[in-house]
């Protein structure tokens, strides 16, 4: 009867454990998952990169529009931090060659410090200055907003680290960008 119990116990405590294929078949179950779960994590600076163009590409519009109706000349400067909008006080844009500057932002450009004033006395976020999530290689920028006569499209090349998109203004000013696109 002695027997018959120190037996039991030793049969109860070696069913207690698991076995060395049970711990690598769950290691390797794990290790499944988890590749699954690196390859669904979106990559937000992806997110971020499309994010600031939509939102270059419908400042840009806005502001196209603004000028247009209202009749004042408004400057887009766009560079490797950012971009930012300043009113032209003065004669408005009549030559087709004025419509952008290109490697420089001229040699008397307007102070990025004046504001888009409304008649509310605030300045709409549209025209903020904005920064780029993270900084961008483009060659500095100055483009004309306004009622000015666009002869001919233009485009941009814009690279942040790996990723690549071209800013288009068609003939008609409204402007759109393009992923992933090399001139």
């Amino acid at each position: 009867m002695m027997y018959q119990q120190k037996w039991q116990q030793v049969r109860i405590s070696t069913q207690g454990g698991f076995t060395l294929v049970e711990m690598l078949v769950a290691i390797a179950i794990l290790a499944i998952l988890m590749a699954v779960a690196v390859v669904a994590i979106p990559n937000h600076d992806d997110r971020y990169w499309r994010d600031n163009l939509d939102q270059l590409v419908r400042s840009l519009n806005m502001a196209q529009e603004e000028s247009a109706l209202s009749g004042t000349t408004m400057l887009a400067q766009i560079d490797a931090q950012g971009w930012r909008f300043v009113p032209v006080t003065g004669a408005p844009v009549s030559a087709p060659n004025a419509m952008i500057s290109m490697g420089g932002l001229g040699s008397n450009p307007p102070s990025a410090q004046q504001s888009i004033i409304g008649a509310s006395g605030l300045m709409p976020d549209v025209y903020r200055s904005q920064a780029w999530y993270k900084p961008v290689v483009i060659e500095p920028v100055q483009l004309t907003l306004g009622g000015e006569t666009i002869m001919q499209g233009l485009q941009i090349p814009l690279v942040q680290e790996k990723r690549r998109a071209l800013l288009m203004r068609a003939t008609n000013g409204r402007f759109s960008w393009a992923n992933g696109v090399t001139q």
